[in-house]
């Protein structure tokens, strides 16, 4: 698990229930699979939070979990029911990390 910090308080948050990561502007939104966090902490923050044997970075504005990943298709990732972008900048570090997995 792993603590992030919302508007007034540190929550705990199981990293085995989390779906995606959504970073916005000032702020990260954790989609698990019964709820959305809204965290006050950056995406390179959360993103040094997270395994990196189980998460990785496909867009500027999106960590997803690995095993969640239900299909890849060109330059878009399936998860849960969310079509996400992968960026062309963390493609090649994609494809090596789930080619190990």
């Amino acid at each position: 698990h792993i603590f992030v910090k919302t508007e007034y308080k540190l929550v705990r948050v199981n990293t085995a229930d989390i779906i995606y990561v959504e970073g916005m502007q000032n702020y990260v939104t954790i989609y698990t699979a019964n709820e959305k966090i809204i965290t006050l902490q950056t995406m390179k923050k959360t993103e040094e939070q997270l395994p990196s044997s189980q998460f990785i970075r496909v867009h500027k504005s999106f960590i997803v979990a690995i095993n969640k990943i239900n299909s890849i298709e060109r330059n878009r990732i399936q998860i849960a029911d969310q079509s996400i972008a992968l960026g062309e900048t963390y493609r090649d570090t994609f494809y090596d990390a789930i080619n190990n997995t």
